[in-house]
């Protein structure tokens, strides 16, 4: 399931630099705050977290889009974080099918 839309190419870019360790969108302690969690998204986080990253979308700077994301409610934050790292963890897979 893709988090994003085809059209959005600023959440493609992140995700791209994603997959080479460079979060330009998120801080390092929100990052470390979900930490290593290996449980799947449910259904409902799925789609809540689609909104979410929807409304990051509308915005085309870095900045304003890291102000939506200081600005939200501390567990909409992690879930987004944790979609865009699943996002950036399915596009390395896709990449080298040999690590599955």
């Amino acid at each position: 399931m893709e988090f994003y839309h085809r059209t959005d190419r600023s959440i493609h870019h992140l995700v791209e630099l994603g997959t080479f360790g460079h979060f330009p969108l998120f801080d390092m302690d929100w990052i470390k705050e979900v930490g290593p969690q290996r449980k799947k998204l449910t259904g409902n986080e799925k789609v809540k977290a689609k909104k979410l990253l929807e409304r990051l979308c509308v915005h085309r700077s870095i900045e304003r889009k890291k102000v939506v994301l200081t600005g939200m409610d501390p567990i909409d934050r992690q879930l987004v974080v944790r979609a865009f790292l699943k996002l950036v963890e399915g596009k390395i897979l896709d990449r080298r099918p040999e690590i599955q």
